[in-house]
């Protein structure tokens, strides 16, 4: 048996589930497939660049229709941003205890898959690259207060629109591919209006044009806050995004930029 302290990193994690059990978050798994867009993507950083590409569907997905990513200010007024940020939590080493901190992708429903899968390794590569990071003195200043502060501030913030623009994005996404492999699902804390968490995938053989053959189903769970959302909005949303991941969406533009000259 070892008795450690526990890491000052795992204060944030307690606090950010303590402030997400305040959201009426309501969720919906799915899967769809994905075998081709995994399929033209065959390259030594092809998981990292799969994630960039359902980051990129989704923020595609949510700049359709941006009501999925309002928030309601302290004045109880729906406050709907335009731009979509999207909040990705990005593992990264801390006083030597593995910390994943969220790195906010900005503007990512108008940038193309290699765009963002470049950001995202260069974040990885260096974590000083991330604004967020930079921030840990202040972090290190908010777990001076006292815990009940903590968590209240934390469950303010999505009442503080801008505020957590700033901080998080207006969305969260997940990765849970990029930590693991096999099929499953996940849920995650509901810190956003939306959140979309990339589980496994899950290969199974099906009849496809007539023909029995084994197929990837990339699963995917997406929660929304009901105080702000309902779910026929939330329900169009996974439709765009089911034809966008099926379409294999930014992926030839991609392959297109790829090409020798």
């Amino acid at each position: 048996m070892q008795v450690r302290p526990m890491p000052w990193v795992r204060q944030l994690v307690i606090d950010a589930g303590r402030a997400a059990r305040r959201r009426h978050a309501i969720h919906g798994l799915f899967e769809v497939d994905v075998t081709s867009a995994r399929g033209a993507l065959r390259r030594d950083d092809a998981k990292e660049l799969f994630t960039a590409f359902v980051i990129h569907c989704v923020a595609t997905a949510v700049a359709a229709d941006p009501s999925v990513q309002a928030y309601r200010d302290l004045r109880g007024r729906i406050v709907v941003f335009n731009q979509v940020d999207v909040g990705l939590p990005v593992e990264v080493e801390v006083d030597g205890s593995p910390f994943a901190f969220t790195h906010v992708l900005r503007d990512a429903g108008r940038r193309t898959v290699q765009d963002l899968h470049d950001e995202i390794h260069a974040v990885k590569t260096d974590p000083q690259l991330s604004s967020s990071v930079r921030k840990a003195p202040w972090v290190h200043a908010y777990l001076l207060l006292p815990g009940f502060v903590r968590v209240a501030l934390l469950g303010a913030v999505h009442r503080l629109p801008r505020r957590q623009r700033a901080l998080a994005g207006t969305i969260g996404v997940t990765a849970v591919g990029m930590f693991g492999a096999g099929a499953g699902w996940g849920i995650g804390f509901q810190l956003h209006t939306l959140s979309v968490v990339i589980g496994g995938i899950a290969r199974r053989p099906i009849f496809f044009q007539g023909v029995l053959v084994e197929r990837e189903f990339l699963q995917l769970t997406v929660s929304l806050d009901h105080d702000v959302v309902d779910g026929a909005p939330g329900a169009r949303f996974v439709g765009r995004l089911r034809e966008l991941l099926l379409a294999g969406d930014g992926i030839r533009s991609h392959l297109t930029e790829k090409e020798p000259v």
